[in-house]
């Protein structure tokens, strides 16, 4: 197999404003063999999961989980009964050295806007993608910043992650973190610059665009598998997101 060259990658692939930032969506129970790409990206999976697997270790990814792959490391993919999509940041000339670890509550904010835009397509912002690609590049290497912490904030995001169409209550996200729920609205707005609210409403839009992208599935039948009361509910939210209902955007993206 031919190395990948920049900005390729396998799965169902969505390119944003930013050259080499992509979204991939990858099937069920799929897998990837063995293969390496001719420069330095980083993936960070946003939902779902695979077992990684290079000629040294083997690595479990899950949502939040940050890849950093030098030139020419050779690895494969093995995914998981719910797929995966991830965010692909491929690098033209940065050194990188080879990490896997966990995204903390900080940078996943940055990661969802970066992911945000990208979906967009040509309706991205690139000044809001190029400042958060920037962003994530910064804050990569210095652990204290990018580390998870061992606050209440952290299995929340992975709740919100797993599966943002679920009909989360404050009080039962405040029974993960176990903390009071006014505490936990108050902590997650600090730790991520975000309310609960607007991260988990990202997170759901994120994922119904790539299936307006890669499905047939009528929009009636989209708004349940993502959460919303009805169809008319999910398009004023997607209009409200993209610009534009989301007839128009699965047209213009197909």
């Amino acid at each position: 197999m031919n190395p990948l060259k920049f900005g390729e990658t396998f799965g169902c692939v969505v390119h944003g404003p930013l050259a080499g930032v992509t979204l991939s969506a990858h099937p069920s129970n799929s897998r990837l063999f063995a293969h390496e790409h001719t420069t330095a990206y980083i993936c960070v999976v946003l939902s779902g999961g695979f077992l990684e697997r290079s000629l040294v270790e083997r690595q479990h990814c899950r949502a939040r989980t940050i890849i950093a792959h030098p030139p020419g490391e050779r690895h494969s993919d093995i995914f998981g009964p719910e797929g995966a999509l991830c965010l692909n940041i491929h690098l033209n000339a940065s050194p990188i050295e080879p990490l896997v670890r966990r995204s903390g509550s900080s940078l996943s904010t940055v990661i969802q806007e970066l992911a945000v835009e990208t979906v967009k397509g040509d309706w991205g912002d690139r000044l809001t993608a190029e400042a958060a690609c920037a962003e994530i590049k910064r804050c990569l290497w210095d652990l204290k910043r990018s580390a998870d912490s061992a606050d209440c904030v952290a299995p929340v995001l992975e709740a919100l992650d797993d599966a943002p169409e679920s009909p989360w209550t404050l009080d039962a996200l405040a029974r993960i973190a176990g903390r009071h729920p006014t505490h936990l609205a108050r902590a997650f707005r600090t730790r991520t610059g975000v309310s609960i609210g607007t991260y988990r409403r990202r997170r759901r839009l994120i994922r119904l665009c790539m299936d307006l992208r890669t499905t047939k599935q009528e929009l009636s039948e989209l708004a349940l598998r993502h959460g919303y009361a009805d169809q008319a509910h999910m398009t004023r939210d997607f209009r409200s997101f993209t610009g534009i209902p989301p007839s128009v955007y699965r047209r213009l993206t197909r």
